[in-house]
C-alpha cells in the first residue's frame, strides 16, 4: 500500500477542505514561509510504498543529480506489502507476508523490479486438489468439475467465462467495440450481469465469493465494466487466476525497504501524513504535513491509495469531475492470517490447501478463501482472507474471537490436525490509519466516463498506484508501471535531456529542440550513433520481415 497519506484532521477523519470551492479556500489560503525547518527539493513524492519508491528509483536513475524527497505518513516503508516473523516448526522463526505477496512470470515490471533488486521468487503450491464450501456447511473436492453444484452449473459457468472474457477484448483500448460495450453496460454490477447467467446457486456463490476475496467488496457493489477492463488488462481470466503463482523469498516489503536503501535514506522523511497542498503563484508548491512541516518543490508525485486524496487539502481545488470519482472509491475490507504448523499434513491428504467458501452457511463467515503458505524454508503454513461483508462484521471483534472462528472454519475444511497450530497472526487491513483498506480500491456501475480523471495531473501534482494502474491495476506489477510512467513524465517537464529515445516513446513524447542528454549518460549514444544507424536498423528489419516473415511480426502474437 503506498501508506503516505493525507489525514487532514488526523483525530477526527473529517473531510478535508480540499473539495470545497476556490472562492472558499482563497481566505484560508496559506502563506508560504521559508522558515528553518521547511525543506526543499525539486521533485517530492508522497508515498513510500512500491510506486511512490519505484518513482523515486526511477528519477534517480535517469539523473542522480535531480533533488528528490520522499514523505510517508506511516513509521514504515512497504504501503499494502507487510512481513512479520512467526513461530513455526523446530522452535524457529519464518518470515511471512501479511500484505500483498503474489507475483507472476506475465507481470513483467514487476519481474524486472525483483532482478534489479536481486531478489529471488519460488512457486506456489499447486499440487493437490483444492475445495469448494458453498450453499452450506459441506466442503466438496473439486477433482471434476461436477462437484462445485450440478453439471448444469458447470455449463453456465463455462458460458459466463468466455462471454467475460469476450466483452473484456472488447474493452481493450482501441477497440471499435468499447464504446458501444461501455453503453450498453455501464449501469450493470458484476453481480447482476452474473445472475443473468447463473440460475444455479453454488455457481453464483464461487463468482461472489471469487470477487469478495480478489477486491475486498462485495459483487454487487462493483461496476461490469470496470471489472472487464481490469480482466483485459490483466490478459484476460486466467491471466488474473494466475497471477498467484509466484512467491518473494523473504517477503514483499524488502521491494520497498531495497529500494529506499538505493535511493538513500537521507531523502525519506516518515511519519508525515500529508494535510495539504498548495500551488503558489510563482509556479512552485508547498505540501504541508500535520507536524506542520512545509516541502516546497515543483513537482509533486501522489503515491497514495485514491480513497485517501479526500483527506487532504488541494488549492487549487480538484476537478469537480476528479472529486467525484475519487468519492465514488469503495475502500476494500480484507483481514489477511497466518497460521504456522508443525507439519503441512494438508498435503498428506492430497490436498492443495487451497479453498474457497462462502460462509459455510453462516452469513458472516469467517473465512472467504485458504491457500498454502508454506515458505521456501519448508516451514508449513496456510494463509487466508476474511473478505467483503465478513472482513466488516468481523472487524469489530477481539483478535481472540476472530482466531478461534478461523481455526474453528479450518477444521471444517482441514479436520482436527489444525487444532495443533503453532502460531496465528493477522492483519485488519481497515485498521490501517493510512492504508485505505485492502487490497485496493473498487469503483461502481456508471462511473465509465470518469475513470480517465484518476490518472489525469492536477497543475503539477501527478498521480500513481496499484489503484489507477491501467495494466495491472490492484498488484505490485500495477503500482511498478505507475511509478515508472510518472517519473519519466516528470523528468520530461524537469530534464527532458535525461530521458532516452525509448522513454520518450513510452510516455508519447519527442526530445525538444535544443536538449542535451545528461552529461555522463547513456543517453549521448542514443542521442548520437543510435540515431544514426536508427534508419539502417529500420530498413534491415523491413527486408528481414519481407523475406523471411512474409505477413509480418504480428503472427508471433507479440504484445507491446
Amino acid at each position: 500500500m503506498d501508506l503516505s497519506a493525507g489525514d487532514s484532521h488526523v483525530g477526527s477523519r473529517e473531510p478535508s477542505l480540499s473539495f470545497l470551492p476556490k472562492e472558499v479556500l482563497a481566505s484560508a489560503r496559506p502563506e508560504v514561509p521559508g522558515g528553518p525547518g521547511d525543506v526543499s527539493c525539486e521533485v517530492l513524492i508522497i508515498g513510500a510504498g512500491v510506486a511512490g519508491l519505484t518513482a523515486a528509483h526511477e528519477l534517480l536513475k535517469r539523473d542522480p543529480n535531480i533533488n528528490v524527497c520522499v514523505i510517508e505518513a506511516n513509521d514504515r516503508v512497504g504501503g499494502r506489502t507487510l512481513a512479520t516473523q512467526m513461530r513455526v516448526r523446530d522452535g524457529a522463526t519464518d518470515t511471512f507476508d501479511l500484505g500483498g505477496q503474489w507475483v507472476a512470470h506475465a507481470q513483467k515490471e514487476i519481474m524486472e523490479t525483483l532482478s534489479e533488486l536481486g531478489l529471488e521468487v519460488y512457486p506456489d503450491n499447486m499440487q493437490g486438489a483444492a475445495q469448494v464450501q458453498l450453499s452450506g456447511p459441506r466442503v466438496r473436492r473439486i477433482g471434476s468439475l461436477p462437484s462445485i453444484g450440478s453439471w448444469w452449473g458447470v455449463v453456465q459457468l463455462a458460458r459466463l467465462y468466455r462471454k467475460i472474457n469476450s466483452l473484456a477484448e472488447q474493452c481493450a483500448p482501441g477497440s471499435s467495440s468499447r464504446e458501444r460495450v461501455e453503453r450498453e453496460l455501464n449501469s450493470f454490477t458484476l453481480e447482476a450481469y452474473a445472475r443473468q447467467y447463473l440460475s444455479e446457486g453454488p455457481v453464483l456463490e464461487l463468482v461472489t465469493t471469487l470477487c469478495r476475496t480478489e477486491l475486498g467488496c462485495e459483487a454487487s457493489r462493483v461496476g461490469l465494466v470496470e471489472f472487464l477492463s481490469e480482466t483485459q488488462s490483466a490478459g484476460g481470466l486466467s491471466g488474473t487466476m494466475g497471477a498467484q503463482e509466484l512467491k518473494v523469498k523473504g517477503g514483499t516489503q524488502q521491494i520497498s525497504e531495497l529500494l529506499a536503501d538505493r535511493i538513500g535514506r537521507h531523502r525519506l522523511y516518515l511519519h508525515h501524513p500529508v494535510t495539504g497542498i498548495t500551488e503558489r503563484q510563482d509556479g512552485g508548491i508547498s505540501v504541508t504535513t500535520a507536524a506542520g512541516n512545509l516541502f516546497h518543490c515543483q513537482r509533486v508525485i501522489c503515491a497514495i491509495p485514491v480513497v485517501q486524496l479526500p483527506w487532504i487539502r488541494f488549492d487549487p481545488p480538484l476537478s469537480p469531475p476528479k472529486r467525484e470519482i475519487i468519492r465514488s472509491a469503495n475502500t476494500g475490507h480484507l483481514i489477511k492470517f497466518i497460521v504456522t504448523f508443525e507439519q503441512a499434513f494438508w498435503r498428506e491428504s492430497g490436498l492443495s490447501g487451497a479453498t474457497i467458501s462462502s460462509g459455510g452457511g453462516q452469513p458472516e463467515g469467517p473465512v472467504s478463501a485458504v491457500v498454502d503458505a508454506t515458505t521456501y524454508k519448508g516451514s508449513p503454513a496456510l494463509v487466508g482472507f476474511i473478505s467483503g461483508r465478513f472482513s466488516l462484521h468481523w472487524q469489530s471483534r477481539t483478535k481472540e474471537e476472530r482466531e478461534n472462528a478461523v481455526i474453528a472454519h479450518l477444521v471444517a475444511f482441514f479436520g482436527q490436525d489444525v487444532n495443533h497450530y503453532i502460531e496465528y497472526q493477522e492483519k485488519v487491513w481497515s485498521e490501517e490509519r493510512y492504508g485505505g483498506g485492502a487490497p485496493g480500491c473498487s469503483f461502481g456501475p456508471g462511473l465509465t466516463s470518469l475513470m480517465p480523471e484518476l490518472t489525469k495531473p492536477h497543475g503539477s501534482v501527478s498521480f500513481c498506484g496499484a489503484d489507477i494502474a491501467s495494466k495491472w491495476p490492484g498488484y505490485m506489477c500495477g503500482a511498478v508501471i505507475t511509478g515508472r510512467l510518472r517519473a519519466l513524465e516528470t523528468l520530461y517537464a524537469l530534464r527532458p535531456g535525461a530521458l532516452s529515445p525509448t522513454d520518450l516513446e513510452r510516455i508519447g513524447k519527442r526530445r525538444p529542440a535544443r536538449c542535451r542528454p545528461v552529461p555522463g549518460s547513456t543517453l549521448m549514444w542514443d542521442s548520437t550513433l543510435g540515431l544514426a544507424i536508427r534508419p539502417f536498423v529500420v530498413l534491415f528489419l523491413v527486408m528481414l520481415q519481407r523475406r523471411f516473415l512474409g505477413g509480418g511480426i504480428a503472427a508471433f502474437g507479440v504484445d507491446f
